[in-house]
């Protein structure tokens, strides 16, 4: 999978930039604050019909009414237009210049995966910060998983709703609780399910990607920790009282948590700033051999700032294993110093200086 090119239309500093992209690995080189970043987060947003940075009014470039994303991809099947334009008016995705009404059947029309600075969160941030990264990540793999994700949710705000009226009530009528109840539940079950066959997947590899990254020998792994498994209405229905008392639902898949182990130790609790940052890079590359597996294509990878904390050794043994997947790659970075020169000569260097991009050429 890969982008043929990238038109980006009043996002953030940028009024009109075209980017023509290349396969295998592409450098965006500039000093922090040059508009990079702004770049990556445009396929981002492209991709996820969301950022990961700020709220969408402030994508739009100050004082213009709308921006635009607009890129041609191709994967083993097709060539594709993408395009999304997001107003005050909220967001429309289009494929081909067909509208698609619902951003559910929008999203993983392209693989990416991204490695981010704000991805360490993972390791030692919230409950909330490890589920969203996976649902986001699987629910571009699998489609099935994100419609149920869908059903969960609405189903968990429609039971919350009525707790709260329940709860005003000196003798709730707990039928219709009862009803909703059974419902989330059904959901919650092929959700855990969903999420166990992920951590599974993932653990296939990520050990060794690990070990390749790190030069260490620890054993690394990836665990889920359901909140309710088994039986689960009967788990819920149990826990009315409490539910009622709160005016909210307590168990379920939204309040799921997942756990990196490091040598058999919780790596929140023991592992530095750079073994973080290799722990969320080895689970990016080990998902993009689980989508290699059920898609037989690569996801297109974005590495913002991703030398940061790693020697020279590592930054070209990561590059070669890129070089080597022939994934499209979009990387950002203030320097090639540390780059072998016969990476360089064979890739696409593109300098970006004030929101300015421009591909430089070498020969080699």
């Amino acid at each position: 999978m890969k982008l043929d090119n990238i038109s980006l239309y009043n996002f953030r500093n940028y009024h009109k930039q075209e980017v023509e992209l290349n396969k295998g690995v592409n450098f965006f080189v500039g000093q922090n604050g040059s508009g990079k970043t702004n770049l990556l987060e445009a396929i981002y947003f492209l991709a996820f019909a969301k950022s990961y940075k700020t709220s969408e009014s402030n994508l739009i470039r100050f004082q213009h009414p709308f921006a635009r994303i607009q890129a041609k991809a191709q994967d083993n099947l097709r060539s594709y237009t993408l395009k999304l334009i997001v107003s005050e008016n909220g967001k429309r995705a289009l494929i081909n210049n067909v509208e698609i009404k619902k951003l559910s059947d929008y999203i993983g029309s392209i693989n990416v995966l991204s490695f981010l600075p704000e991805d360490l969160a993972i390791i030692k941030g919230s409950p909330r910060d490890r589920r969203y990264y996976i649902d986001l990540i699987y629910g571009q793999i699998d489609r099935h998983y994100l419609n149920e994700l869908g059903n969960y949710k609405g189903l968990l705000k429609q039971r919350n709703e009525l707790l709260k009226r329940l709860s005003e009530s000196q003798k709730p009528d707990l039928v219709l609780l009862d009803v909703i109840t059974e419902q989330l539940s059904a959901s919650a079950k092929q959700i855990v399910k969903f999420r166990k066959r992920f951590v599974e997947q993932i653990n296939m590899s990520l050990k060794t990607m690990y070990q390749f990254l790190s030069d260490k020998t620890e054993t690394f792994g990836f665990e889920y920790h359901p909140s309710a498994e088994g039986d689960i209405e009967k788990i819920l229905k149990s826990k009315y009282k409490t539910d009622l008392i709160l005016k909210t639902t307590n168990l379920g898949p939204h309040r799921d948590d997942y756990d990196f182990i490091l040598d058999s130790k919780p790596a929140k609790d023991t592992a530095s700033q750079g073994e973080q940052r290799i722990m969320v890079l080895a689970l990016v590359l080990a998902i993009a051999e689980m989508i290699y597996h059920i898609r037989k294509e690569r996801p297109i990878f974005l590495l913002d700032d991703v030398f940061s904390e790693l020697d020279s050794k590592r930054q070209n043994r990561l590059i070669k294993y890129l070089i080597k997947l022939n994934a499209q790659t979009i990387i950002t970075t203030t320097s090639l110093d540390h780059i072998e020169s016969s990476i360089w000569h064979n890739s696409s260097i593109y300098n970006v200086t004030n929101n300015s991009i421009r591909e430089e050429h070498y020969n080699g």
